[in-house]
Parts: structure tokens; C-alpha cells; sequence
């Protein structure tokens, strides 16, 4: 793997975290200044935080042009190690086995894009 593996990765977390803050905000403003409720959105977080972990697997796969597949699981994992330690540490709270399954989703999600971002911005010879 060549040297490019950190930053293709660097730009696929910072494009997840993008959007997932993008909707956070979005979302919370429609709590704020319409009458949606969370109980209408319950499946909103994991929906967004899938696209968010897809896309950035996209433009990590992109970035690296190979290993597609490792480079979107790394991506992956990054992001659910940093959601993890920001849920302990910053929350206090202990991740449980829906959030682990959830977890392994959102990998799923990243690897599957990386190994789409590789293939889709392949150069034709």
C-alpha cells in the first residue's frame, strides 16, 4: 500500500464528520423551529451516520485509488473508534451490543464505499 493510505483516510473521516455535523444541525433546527418531534425521527441518526460513513469511504477509495476495500474499513473504523471514545469519554456512557451491531454497520458502510470510490474514479487506460 502506498504512502497515501493516511491521508485518504484524514479526508474520509473529515467528510463523514462534515455531514454528520451538517445534519446534526439541520436536524436540530427542525426540532427547534417546526413542529417535527424525535419521536418522528428516531431513524434519522443511523440513516445519516450510514451515508455520512458510505461517502467518506467514497472519497477515501478515491483519494487512495487502490485497496479500496481496506482503505474504506480503516476509514470505518477510525470514525467508530472516535464516536466511541467521544461517547465514553465525553458522555460517560458505556456502548452496549445494538451500538457495537450498529458499529459493525457502519464499517460495512465505509468499506463498501471505499471499495465503490475506487472503482468509480478509476482512471481507463
Amino acid at each position: 500500500m502506498s504512502r497515501n493510505w493516511l491521508s485518504a483516510v484524514t479526508y474520509g473521516m473529515i467528510a463523514a464528520i462534515v455531514i454528520v455535523l451538517a445534519s446534526a444541525f439541520l436536524l436540530a433546527s427542525l426540532l427547534r423551529f417546526t413542529s417535527f418531534a424525535e419521536s418522528n425521527g428516531s431513524i434519522l441518526p443511523i440513516v445519516i451516520s450510514l451515508v455520512a460513513l458510505f461517502v467518506g469511504g467514497v472519497i477515501a477509495g478515491a483519494k487512495s485509488k487502490e485497496k479500496g476495500l481496506l482503505i474504506g474499513t480503516i476509514t470505518g473504523l477510525a470514525y467508530c473508534l472516535f464516536n466511541i471514545f467521544f461517547q465514553y469519554l465525553g458522555l460517560d456512557q458505556t456502548p452496549g451490543v445494538n451500538q457495537y451491531l450498529f458499529l459493525v454497520a457502519n464499517i460495512a458502510a465505509s468499506a463498501l464505499g471505499g471499495a465503490i470510490g475506487v472503482n468509480l474514479f478509476a482512471s481507463k487506460h
